[in-house]
């Protein structure tokens, strides 16, 4: 139903669209007065072609009522014909013979036209005559090969406008007969070669052919059962109507919306829609045009029906119902087509209104009624509908051999018209809707960019005009303000060349102190590394003497061996503010390996690395983990009766701002209270050195270039809640590279 009450809004809206001057309009009329008046200036062809696009505009609104256009349309045609037989131009002759004709010898005229064409090899004159040789042609399938060869003779010539307006027509021919694919193909391919037009020749064709592929690319998405987007396009079309045409005295396509809105099942916003369409100035005013106001009428009953308001929809439907019978009856033109329109729609849905009161003796017969109108114009998708009411109306009747009958031709339509939905669904995408939405948006953006561009030369002219009278006093005035404002120009100059050499001086002092803070901590922190060596070298002399002294000649060799690398990478390092991890790991290894020789394997140890830890681009202080070990071992592992275990894992802490390695070292020994306990004085005193001076050393750091370190010593508890063993956990930010520290 949907499909002719948005044919009938177009041929309401092509009859009111005179009653308002658009800004489309205005801009075409523009052009035929520019054209007008260089007319006389032109000879020959350029004459000929320039009254032919005359016609071109009277054409694009031929069909609106006055006549007035017509006229000057056959004015025009016969001098193109006169004048071009005089220079023998074959395109003027056969345009003449197009726009001269009068309608009794149209069709033959036509005809004449389009031989000349081909004689000339002429597509725009083949373009115009296929296009109005469908007028006098009743045949379908004729009909729609006429659009094809008029389409195809407008792309050649260049037409594309045209092309575009004549792929909407076969886009309308082939929607009536249920052929989506086919109507899809040319609803696409007419909005797409608009879109890709940079400015038409004429507005109101250009803006009536948008109009026309929008609102076809809505009836497919609606056909296809994608409401929404077929919502998406509707608006789309009213906005361009209301943008090109100004048109706000008939409702421009809020109809259609509500129409949707009701496939949607949204009755109240089609009500809402309804009620705004029907309170346009043109409606309220019935006079302007009868049938449109009927028709809107009509579509009422329809929600009626839906919201179940059966006795309000009949009743409004009988009347328009005789109404639409004397249009058919008597009317002409566009009112006759208007009385099928409306016929067939107050028909199929009375027969709905009856059938929902139970009253199938009148169900069957408007059923008839709508099904005689809507195959008399083979509308299928209709002639589906009223297959259906009238199965529906013979089976509540008894008479289940004629419902069987037409249910089996509604099942035939059915399957025809929606395996092809089917397929249009895959065919479309909701991608597709978007991407057509945005790029009329920005058409229409372009579009009124380039009417603000045309405003504002004008407005730039005057302006300019304005401009050359004030001119002269503006430069006197300028050259009085730049002789002030430069004095006190260098006035300002020299007050801030004194402030700037004070804050220099105040600069430079800052700097020293900065300088001398810096090379104090400096000094501090290579002070607490040279206490950090001769303790650690103390425990290793310390293991060392231990094996001379039990004679255990051959690990004293090998452990003294060890030692001397260590003490050769510890110098090495005892100078550098900063090492790799990987260097620091070395030195590590080889302090545990030679604390596992001395305690004679009372314990093992693991080093992990976690998070894709590149310990050769990591860069932290030296002999910053040693200590920890070194407190473990001591302190934990060596009470330990039976074998211990160190491990230190080093995994990396992922964070935007920061670069930070977090080191835990555990041992499974004997616990902080139990080693005190113990009370090893000697123990006692190398493990306050040792966390004393790292302790003092991280503190520095901390102070220095922001560069945060941290640890917490804590118990590890098993099972039962008893300690078994102690754990550190610490954290460094790392750098990743020396200058970067520096």
């Amino acid at each position: 139903m949907k499909r002719y009450l948005l044919t009938a809004a177009l041929l309401i809206g092509s009859y009111l669209h005179v009653f308002s001057q658009s800004p489309d309009q205005l801009k075409d009329n523009r052009k035929i007065d520019s054209l007008t008046k260089l007319l006389p200036s032109l000879k020959g062809t350029d004459r000929v072609d320039c009254m032919v696009l005359i016609c071109e505009y009277f054409s694009d609104i031929a069909s609106l009522p006055g006549g007035k256009t017509i006229d000057s349309i056959r004015y025009y045609g016969n001098i193109i014909l006169n004048e071009s037989k005089n220079i023998s131009y074959k395109k003027g002759i056969a345009m003449g013979l197009l726009f001269s004709s009068p309608d009794s010898l149209k069709e033959k005229k036509t005809k004449e036209a389009i031989r000349i064409g081909e004689e000339a090899g002429n597509d725009e004159v083949l373009g115009w005559g296929y296009s109005l040789l469908i007028s006098y042609t009743k045949d379908p399938g004729e009909v729609n090969e006429y659009y094809k060869k008029a389409i195809l003779h407008f792309q050649k010539a260049g037409k594309i406008v045209r092309a575009a307006a004549m792929s909407n027509w076969l886009c309308q021919s082939y929607m009536g007969t249920g052929e989506n694919e086919k109507a899809l193909d040319n609803a696409k391919e007419s909005l797409e070669s608009l879109k890709a037009i940079p400015s038409a020749e004429f507005a109101i064709a250009y803006s009536w052919a948008l109009l026309w592929a929008l609102w076809n690319m809505s009836g497919l998405y609606s056909a296809a059962g994608d409401y929404e987007s077929a919502l998406n396009y509707m608006q789309l079309a009213n906005e361009v109507d209301r943008t090109s045409h100004a048109n706000t005295t008939w409702g421009g396509f809020t109809l259609d919306i509500s129409s949707i809105y009701t496939q949607l099942g949204k009755y109240d916003s089609a009500m809402v829609f309804w009620n705004r369409y029907i309170n346009e100035p043109a409606w309220i005013n019935s006079s302007i045009w009868k049938p449109g106001k009927i028709l809107a009428y009509n579509y009422l009953g329809t929600i009626q029906i839906k919201n179940k308001e059966y006795d309000k929809a009949i009743d409004l439907l009988t009347s328009n119902n005789i109404y639409f019978d004397s249009l058919l009856n008597y009317g002409t033109g566009n009112f006759k087509n208007a009385g099928n329109f409306g016929k067939m729609a107050a028909s199929l849905s009375l027969s709905e209104a009856y059938d929902g009161q139970k009253n199938y003796t009148k169900a069957l017969q408007y059923a008839k009624e709508g099904l005689f109108q809507a195959m008399e114009k083979n509308r299928r998708p209709e002639m589906m509908q009223g297959y259906q009411l009238l199965s529906t109306a013979y089976h509540h009747l008894k008479n289940n051999d004629s419902a069987y009958e037409y249910l089996l031709k509604y099942n035939l339509i059915k399957d025809a018209i929606q395996n092809k939905q089917f397929l249009l669904r895959i065919y479309n995408s909701k991608i597709d809707a978007e991407n057509a939405k945005k790029e009329s948006r920005i058409g229409l953006l372009n579009k009124d960019n380039k009417i603000k561009e045309q405003q504002l030369k004008q407005e730039a002219t005057f302006r300019n005009f304005l401009m050359a009278v004030f001119i002269a006093v503006i430069f006197a005035g300028l050259y009085l303000i730049r002789n002030i404002y430069l004095k006190r120009k260098n006035e300002r100059l020299q007050q801030e060349h004194k402030e700037q050499q004070w804050r220099l001086k105040e600069l430079q002092s800052e700097n020293k102190h900065v300088e001398l803070q810096r090379q104090s901590v400096e000094l501090e922190i290579q002070a607490l590394r040279a206490q950090m060596n001769p303790h650690f070298i103390f425990n290793c002399l310390s293991s060392i003497n231990r094996f001379i002294y039990k004679n255990d000649n051959k690990v004293a060799s090998d452990y003294l061996t060890r030692f001397s690398r260590l003490i050769r990478m510890v110098l090495m390092h005892s100078q550098k503010k900063l090492i790799t991890l990987e260097e620091e790991l070395e030195m590590l290894r080889l302090y545990l390996d030679l604390e596992r020789l001395r305690f004679k394997d009372a314990f093992d140890y693991s080093i992990t690395t976690t998070n894709i830890v590149d310990a050769g681009a990591i860069f932290i202080p030296p002999l910053l983990l040693q200590p920890f070990c070194e407190n473990a071992v001591w302190h934990g592992l060596m009470h330990k009766e039976s074998k211990g275990h160190l491990n230190l894992i080093i995994s990396e802490v992922i964070s935007v701002k920061e670069k930070v390695l977090h080191c835990v070292i555990e041992d499974d020994g004997v616990g902080r209270e139990n080693a005190a306990e113990m009370k090893s004085k000697s123990a006692e005193n190398e493990k306050s050195m040792g966390l004393k001076i790292t302790t003092a050393r991280l503190a520095l750091l901390n102070g220095e270039n922001n560069f945060n370190t941290f640890y917490q010593i804590e118990d590890v508890l098993n099972e039962n809640n008893e300690v078994a063993g102690t754990r550190v956990q610490l954290k460094i930010r790392y750098k990743e590279s020396v200058e970067e520290y520096a």
